[in-house]
């Protein structure tokens, strides 16, 4: 059904693009110059012993419980004794009661550089957890007494982590000068014993990521402390990311809001998989000394270290911006899309019509939106947990009875509405074509070729990993193609989803279950907002869709392409030598020429 020269013409903008993409690349900003030593200002083995206090004394500081109040009563007495004005934020969280108490110390400007640690445990005791953050917040309030500052220092212990970093969240709503904070250095873990992963963490729970040079700026103040930190994540690692945005942590949920925040985990993105019951001092200290060198750092500098590119991938020490990436994806994405389109005014000229289906696609979406609408329903009558509106840690997530039961109802009514929503009765019922009918795919094409679109706006990098499969999709659909090979070509278009949904099942250490439970509590505690979660369904609703195609010519034994609308044979492609053969010279032997020699 498409026309190959239409089709390979269209690749020449692409070339253009690739050229142009080779001198997108730019160099980072730097980071900020580091400090003074810290070394006499933090110690490990002191602030240790006030971790081992907390611990003991309030051993179960869950959020709302009476040892996180307790807590939170010691670390304003600490800021208030050390001469930091002092403020209680009182809220509430779901029913449960929550304090944040934040410390101010003036400087030379308004501009402020905030330390921030959640004050709430996961376990219990979870000493190198929320204890030891609240240690080393309470020993930093002791550091910047009585010490000269060019920007104000706030120090924030924030409370409800465990619930969706409901301090963090809140903290960023009551703040009266969001613009005057140049950043947010976020402690989290810092007597874990050791780290699954970096310990610089920027990424955001949008497609935006946090300020390049800050980001820069921690690394060199923990490499001057531990000699060596854990590399970054690669490019492709990256590009997964921000294909589907999700990040657990403070930094995740103040990032959205334009607050320059980084993360710095002596864990990795995820907690302690020991409870955190053991403090490794000599670590700790390291990392609490890292800590003061990056404020240090900033304080020591007029202005903030420059953002670099509000999105942005890195590698071979380079910067790639996201205009490339969305050039790249529209780029590509034009072959697919004309020839779809050139395609769909063929079958119109056939005089076919088109609103079955449209109906016929339009229905592929009603399975999934009614699982969406059941997982919603478990959700408000209790039946499965309410999710906070951010990501929670995946090791705090529990995959008990009622969550595999609320994974097998909302799955089950999807593939019941399914295959219903296909039975050859329903089909004819409604006057649905046959889907190996040539304008299904025509439509299942352009339907893609329009998603992708869209997400060229709202998120280049998920728009140029569907590429692929609106290539492939669309050439194991309309043209001459086995049904075999279109098969092969449908599982080579999911490829690229499979590797972005397996990198987060290994990075955040999840199974198949789990994971598909961690994107329940995603998409119904809306962390994944309501413009991913419609792509979601209506790349479901594509992708099935595709694949009843090929089931479809499957069963009909044909090559794709083969058949017209209802399964009738198609008509006999007109031969390029035209109507009743071709008259021209040589059509009828080789005649002897009768001009003169």
């Amino acid at each position: 059904m498409i026309e190959p020269r239409i089709y390979r013409a269209a690749f020449l903008p692409a070339l253009f693009a690739l050229v142009l993409v080779a001198f997108s690349l730019e160099s980072p900003p730097r980071a900020a110059p580091q400090g003074l030593a810290a070394d006499a200002l933090f110690e490990g083995v002191g602030t240790a012993s006030v971790v081992r206090d907390i611990a003991s004394t309030t051993p179960d500081r869950r959020a709302g419980r009476p040892g996180d109040a307790a807590v939170a009563s010691r670390v304003k007495q600490a800021f208030v004794g050390h001469g930091f004005t002092t403020t209680i934020d009182r809220f509430d969280q779901d029913g449960t009661k929550l304090v944040n108490v934040i410390g101010r110390r003036p400087g030379d400007t308004n501009k402020q550089i905030v330390v921030m640690a959640a004050r709430d445990a996961a376990t219990v005791p979870d000493e190198a957890g929320s204890a030891a953050d609240t240690a080393a917040l309470i020993e930093f309030a002791r550091v910047f007494e009585g010490r000269a500052s060019n920007k104000t220092l706030v120090l924030a212990s924030v409370d409800g982590s465990q619930l969706g970093d409901a301090g963090a969240r809140r903290f960023a709503d009551t703040l009266s000068e969001r613009g005057d904070v140049e950043a947010v250095i976020v402690l989290s873990n810092l007597g874990a014993a050791r780290s699954s992963g970096p310990l610089v963490i920027g990424w955001s729970n949008g497609v935006g990521r946090g300020n390049l040079g800050i980001e820069r700026t921690v690394a060199s103040s923990l490499r001057e402390e531990l000699a060596s930190i854990p590399h970054q994540e690669g490019a492709f690692a990256q590009f997964a990311r921000l294909t589907f945005p999700i990040a657990p942590g403070a930094q995740g949920v103040l990032l959205p809001d334009g607050i320059d925040a980084v993360r710095v985990s002596g864990s990795g993105e995820l907690r302690p998989d020991d409870s955190g019951r053991h403090v490794d001092v000599l670590r700790y200290g390291s990392l609490g000394r890292a800590a003061l060198r990056m404020v240090s750092a900033l304080d020591g500098v007029p202005e903030a270290p420059r953002h670099g590119p509000a999105t942005y991938i890195q590698f071979a020490g380079k910067v790639m911006p996201a205009w490339p990436v969305r050039l790249l994806a529209l780029a590509f994405l034009l072959p697919a899309l004309i020839a779809s389109v050139d395609a769909f005014a063929r079958t119109r000229r056939r005089r076919e019509p088109v609103l079955p289906w449209l109906v016929w696609l339009a229905s592929a979406l009603l399975p999934f939106v009614l699982g969406l609408a059941i997982a919603l329903l478990l959700v408000l009558v209790g039946l499965a947990r309410d999710a906070p509106p951010a990501p929670l840690d995946p090791r705090s997530v529990a995959l008990d009875a009622k969550a595999v039961a609320s994974l097998i109802v909302t799955v089950l009514a999807i593939l019941v509405a399914w295959i219903l929503g296909r039975s050859s009765v329903i089909r004819r019922a409604a006057s649905l074509p046959d889907p190996s009918a040539p304008g299904a795919a025509c439509v299942a094409s352009l339907a893609l070729c329009a998603l992708v679109l869209v997400l060229v706006i709202t998120n280049p990098f998920a728009a140029l990993l569907l590429v692929p499969a609106v290539h492939l999709w669309m050439l194991g659909t309309m043209t001459e193609a086995t049904w075999r090979t279109g098969v092969v070509m449908y599982l080579i278009g999911l490829l690229p989803i499979a590797l972005v949904a397996a990198y987060y099942l290994v990075r955040l250490e999840l199974g198949p279950i789990d994971g598909a439970w961690y994107l329940f509590l995603l998409v119904t505690g809306d962390q994944a907002g309501v413009l991913t979660t419609a792509g979601l369904v209506v790349l479901g609703a594509i992708t099935g869709s595709v694949g009843a195609i090929l089931l479809a010519r499957a069963r009909h034994g044909e090559p794709a392409g083969a058949r017209r609308g209802g399964g009738h044979p198609a008509e006999p492609a007109p031969s390029i030598f035209g109507p009743g053969g071709h008259a021209g010279p040589g059509a009828i032997g080789q005649a002897r020429s009768t001009l003169g020699r």
